[in-house]
């Protein structure tokens, strides 16, 4: 029986792709690497900063730049601009509150400490999570499974309690890597990338309890 429902933040609450895409692109730019939109979805949509930048550090061969200033530096070009423009998909703060009063919840999020926290102070859903995970957390992000099990075990709960809600192809592949049940919505991908989720959705109305209880 589903007890718990985790939710993905970037592409399932927030409508803020193409921010992250743009801070991502201009802290390149700035060392002198084109990241086009195809590398982007390729190697970070879905991941953590820290996996997606050494991988375009390794595959452009940057030399003499320290990853962690960088990362630190888009995260801030990311902050600054969803102060004034940050867009949640339709739906999804109220079925966040209507699942509270009947689950437990919580955040997994590939993004930083810093990120999470501006977005869901921002939108007051911040003490509707038992528990927030951030890339912070965990050692390896999504599609590795640690940190939706650094989630059940913070919340402790069995995974096969939780249902993940996710939008990228990663996140799919670590909730069911951790033995969790997962609706995916085609916010960020399309649904071929998606096909491994237990169901996939195209509204967040779809997701009663009693589509809850028969996944």
């Amino acid at each position: 029986m589903i007890t718990t429902i985790i939710f993905d933040m970037n592409g399932v609450i927030t409508d803020d792709e193409e921010i992250h895409e743009f801070a991502t692109k201009r802290v390149f730019k700035e060392i002198g690497v084109d990241i086009t939109s195809d590398i982007y979805r390729k190697y970070c949509l879905g991941r953590t900063d820290i996996s997606a930048f050494k991988d375009l550090f390794e595959i452009f061969k940057v030399k003499n730049q320290d990853l962690e200033s960088l990362i630190a530096d888009k995260s801030l070009i990311y902050q600054d601009l969803i102060r004034g423009n940050l867009k949640v998909y339709p739906g999804v703060i109220s079925l966040i509150k209507n699942l509270y009063q009947y689950y437990t919840l919580a955040l997994t999020s590939s993004s930083t400490f810093e990120e999470v926290h501006t977005v869901v102070n921002k939108l007051g859903i911040a003490n509707l999570f038992q528990v927030i995970v951030t890339s912070r957390d965990v050692k390896h992000g999504k599609p590795h499974p640690e940190p939706y099990f650094l989630t059940a075990k913070e919340l402790n709960v069995r995974c096969e309690e939780c249902l993940v809600i996710e939008d990228s192809g990663n996140g799919v592949l670590a909730a069911k890597s951790a033995g969790m049940k997962c609706v995916a919505i085609p916010n960020t991908e399309i649904r071929a990338n998606l096909v491994k989720a237990d169901q996939i959705i195209e509204t967040y109305s779809s997701l009663t309890n009693t589509f809850i209880r028969n996944i």
